[in-house]
Order: structure tokens, then C-alpha cells, then sequence
């Protein structure tokens, strides 16, 4: 990883021993949370093993980050806002699950979302990096695809695991190899060929799949990207309006969709076997009710709920709020914000950067549905995303 040197590495900087040092611990870290991904999807065994010790894991490999990139103590002497709101949150969610007596494993899910997105305004990666790390989810897919899918669903009755996961892997995977294609888009013309490929295949595998979530992903991202027109889309006011429907929107979403839960009116979806009314309605019903309980604290995650067999609250949003609390939720969305404003200003100057910023706003969109935005199994990706959509303004300025 590069950074633009502060002052304090000029000391060194005749030798590059501390650079050096700071990019080989950097890449190891990006290395090992990429093989923990990998290894997670590809074999089921290694899942089962790692499950409950994944968001420990990721919020290691972040804390190094933390200290090789974002020196908190220095910004937190200059009153940065970001970095005083990202301590506020680790300490305000750890102290509502204790008062909650919640699982400890909740705190870590948070943790690593606020550090994602903190981080990747402090990470500086260029071209060649991010090559290199959209070329292993390439390499990853074309493995996944071709080896181990037709292997692990060569029965649809058969399979080594939840085929609702294994689309919504397959489609998060899909879309951060694209970026790999995108790199090459503007010098080879080929390149377009291969990403309509990689689009049809998707829709044939969530279709199979009859993975609504996954559906929803890969048609967000088409309609962010090749449907609304950029300039239109990165206009200021109208960008703002797409992330305040992509996160209060998605609470919105599920109060009207509880409501309408409620009025026995049901339809099946074509082309998928569930119902548009499936039990959603009543998992988000009962933890409102728990909510209401305890609204300043949360809930966390140590509640048994009647309506569903384990604890998931299906939706990325109303999870921070249910299972952290109001203030908790509020200041997430503070962070949010504040980084989606930056993003906004890199978009409109790289088209790589437009593109990973229109698969974070399908992943937040998908999240109506699920928790997958928070999923601490897919944190690389979300952080490689990140990465993209800024490198270019990371680059020159420094952030």
C-alpha cells in the first residue's frame, strides 16, 4: 500500500526501509483477508470452521491498517470529525452491547463497517494495485465458476451450501472482477465482450438460483451504470437523493412493507418460487416491537425471535438500528454521508471510480433485502470497492 509521506517518514524516506515495510505488511493484510474470502465460498468445511471467529479476524487486519495508514491518534488531537466519530461508535456500540448483554460477536460487525469506510479515505492505492486486486477476484471467479460451481450445484437438490449464498457470492465476485475488466475497457475493445459475458452469466446463475438478493444486485448495478446517465446520477442534489433512499430509504422500505404484510394481499414473483410476502414481514414486525423496547441501546443480538429459526434481521440498515440503537444508527449515517460526498466528486472523474461506485450503491440496495452490506464474510470486498471508488482523489491529495 502507498501513502502520500508525512512529515515524520522523511526521516527514512533516503532509505524507503519504513515504506517498504508499510507496503509489505499492507499487502499481506489485503492478501489475507482476500484468501479468508476465498477460501470461506470456495470451501464449505473452512466456513464452518471460521464462522464465528471471522469479524475477530477482519477487525485485526483492520486495526494494522488503522495504524499503518491512518495515524488516529495525530487526527484525533486535530479534532478531525470523522476520526473523533469513528472512536465514538466503537466505544458507544461496545458499551450498549455490554449494558445489553449482548453476543460479543455483534460488536465486531459494526466495528468493521465504520473501519471500512473511515479507512478507505486514508488508504492510498494506484493503478497498478488495483489491478492486482480486482485481477485475483477475476482469477477467483474464473476458479469458482469453472472448478468448484459446477462441482459443489451439479444437482439443484444437491450442494455444499445455501444456494441463496452461493448467488450473492457469485454475483459480489462477478461485479468486483468487472472492475478488473473495466481497467482494460478504454485501450482494448475486447474488453467490452468479456464484461457483457460475465453480465449474461450472472443473470443466468441468480435466475437459477431464484436469489432475489442477487437478482436485485446485479440489476441495480446495470441500472446505476448503464441505464442513468452519469452526469445525471453525480449531479449533487439528485446523489444525495439516491444514498438518502439507499439507507433511510431502506427503513422506509421496511415499515410499508411490514404494513402491506399485514393487508393479506399476496402475489408470487415470476421466474422465482417465493412469494412476495414470505415471512419478511413478520421477522422486521417482531424486532420493531423489540426495539421499541430498548431504542437508545439496541436490542444486540443475544434475543430470541419467534418468527425466524436464528437471529438475522434481513435488512443491512434496520440491523444498525435494531441491534445498536438510535444514536448509534445516526452517527453510522454521519460517517456514510460523509464519505458517499467524497465519492461523488472521484466518480465524476474516472470511470473506474463511477463504476465501483455504482456497485456500492447496488450492494445497498440488495441490502433492503439482506444484511449483506454488513456481512463481515464480504468486508474485502466492500473495502476493495471503497478503495476503488477513491484512489483516484486518495492519489493526489492524500486524504
Amino acid at each position: 500500500m502507498e501513502q502520500k509521506m508525512r512529515p515524520a517518514d522523511t526521516e527514512t524516506a533516503g532509505t524507503g526501509k519504513k515504506i517498504t515495510i508499510r507496503n509489505i505488511i499492507g499487502t499481506a493484510v489485503f492478501a489475507l483477508l482476500f484468501a479468508g474470502y476465498a477460501l470461506t465460498f470456495l470451501v464449505p468445511k473452512f466456513y464452518g470452521m471460521t464462522d464465528a471467529d471471522v469479524g475477530v479476524f477482519v477487525f485485526c487486519m483492520l486495526m494494522i491498517l488503522l495504524l499503518l495508514h491512518a495515524d488516529i491518534l495525530s487526527r484525533l488531537r486535530r479534532r478531525e470529525w470523522d476520526a473523533i466519530l469513528v472512536v465514538f461508535l466503537l466505544l458507544l456500540s461496545g458499551v450498549n452491547i455490554l449494558i445489553v448483554d449482548s453476543g460479543k460477536g455483534a460488536f465486531f460487525v459494526l466495528a468493521d463497517f465504520v473501519l471500512i469506510f473511515y479507512l478507505s479515505g486514508r488508504i492510498t492505492v494506484n493503478r497498478r494495485q488495483v489491478l492486482w486486486m480486482c485481477g485475483a477476484y477475476f482469477a477467483l471467479l474464473f476458479v469458482w465458476l469453472i472448478i468448484v460451481y459446477p462441482k459443489m450445484f451439479a444437482e439443484y437438490g444437491f450442494y455444499g451450501y445455501n444456494t441463496n449464498t452461493a448467488a450473492t457470492f457469485t454475483i459480489y465476485t462477478l461485479l468486483c472482477a468487472f472492475l478488473f475488466i473495466q481497467c482494460f475497457r478504454e485501450r482494448f475493445e475486447a474488453a467490452g465482450f468479456f464484461a457483457i459475458l460475465l453480465i449474461v452469466k450472472g443473470i443466468q446463475i441468480a435466475m437459477y438460483h431464484r436469489a432475489r438478493g442477487a437478482f436485485i444486485m446485479l440489476g441495480a448495478f446495470l441500472l446505476f451504470y448503464y441505464i442513468l446517465p452519469k452526469k445525471w446520477l453525480l449531479k449533487k442534489t439528485v446523489f444525495r437523493c439516491v444514498y438518502v433512499l439507499a439507507t433511510l430509504g431502506s427503513l422506509l422500505f421496511v415499515a410499508l412493507y411490514t404494513l402491506a404484510g399485514t393487508m393479506g394481499v399476496n402475489y408470487r414473483l415470476p421466474f422465482f418460487y417465493k412469494e412476495i410476502f414470505s415471512g419478511r414481514e413478520e421477522i422486521w414486525k417482531e424486532f420493531f416491537h423489540l426495539f421499541l423496547q430498548k431504542p437508545l441501546t439496541g436490542i444486540g443480538t443475544n434475543v430470541q425471535i419467534s418468527s425466524f429459526f436464528e437471529f438475522n434481521v434481513h435488512n443491512a440498515m434496520y440491523n444498525i438500528l435494531v441491534v445498536y440503537g438510535v444514536i448509534a444508527f445516526a452517527g453510522t449515517l454521519c460517517l456514510l454521508y460523509g464519505r458517499l460526498e467524497k465519492m461523488r466528486t472521484c466518480a465524476e472523474n474516472n470511470r473506474l471510480s463511477h463504476c465501483a461506485l455504482c456497485i456500492l450503491l447496488a450492494v445497498f440496495f440488495e441490502s433492503f433485502f439482506d444484511v449483506d452490506l454488513l456481512w463481515v464474510d464480504y468486508a474485502m470486498n466492500l473495502l476493495l470497492v471503497l478503495l476503488v471508488v477513491g484512489y483516484e482523489q486518495n492519489k493526489v491529495s492524500g486524504q
